[in-house]
């Protein structure tokens, strides 16, 4: 059990971090030589300048035009997602604290947000990451357009907010600590979390980000990288 600990809390985060970038740094390589825009699963290759770019990207037209029910799914999951990173980035590092506490808010009003605020973006992050899998796997018409890798995907986010909202609910496990444990891996002094559902959060979480840059997941960073953008830029 502690020779998991120790790969699962030590050794992974430092083999993630390369991977991510090595296969963010191919993807990136292959998009700027395609000679046609790079495929999209959820965002059509769109707008011919910089504007309409960054509106497909962040409100999804093309998909609210097409399809509303997965429009809506979608942009939710999409915003309740950066909410909830936006949350762990204050978890880990304390600058989100920092800007509030400045602004005149009190710790126990943040702990007080953290607690509302999370909670509620977990449980709405679960009931739509739940929706979206089943249509994946009940529609006919996107289940003949949805490989094995869609579906594993899409089971993996799913289980990693049930780790974490676990955490949240049910599991006796002090955030704090893990801004603690961040902090040591970039003194390069690694504390060994002890918290199982924390444990399973984190190896789920770092297998997800290892995955991203080989899947369809990253249809939200290819969008600016297709060969039109690129030769108008």
């Amino acid at each position: 059990m502690n020779t998991i600990k120790f790969i699962v809390g030590v050794i992974l985060p430092y083999v993630v971090v390369p991977v991510f970038v090595a296969g963010m740094s191919y993807r990136i390589w292959t998009w700027f030589k395609s000679p046609q825009p790079a495929r999209m699963t959820l965002f059509p290759a769109g707008g011919s300048t910089f504007r309409e770019v960054l509106a497909e990207a962040l409100l999804f037209p093309s998909l609210f035009r097409g399809d509303r029910v997965l429009w809506f799914l979608a942009w939710f999951f999409h915003a309740t997602l950066a909410l909830v990173f936006l949350g762990h980035i204050r978890v880990i590092t304390g600058a989100i604290d920092r800007i509030l506490e400045a602004a005149g808010m009190t710790p126990k009003g943040l702990d007080l947000m953290s607690s509302l605020v999370g909670g509620a973006a977990g449980i709405l992050l679960l009931a739509i990451g739940l929706l979206l899998l089943l249509r994946r796997i009940t529609i006919p018409r996107v289940r003949e357009i949805t490989g094995i890798p869609d579906v594993l995907a899409t089971l993996l986010v799913v289980v990693i907010i049930v780790t974490g909202d676990l955490l949240r609910f049910s599991e006796p496990f002090d955030l704090k600590q893990t801004r603690i444990w961040a902090a040591s891996l970039l003194s390069f002094s690694p504390v060994i979390p002890t918290n199982g559902m924390f444990l399973l959060h984190l190896a789920l979480s770092q297998v997800l980000i290892m995955f991203i840059p080989f899947s369809k997941i990253l249809h939200f960073g290819g969008i600016f990288f297709t060969q039109t953008l690129i030769k108008r830029s």
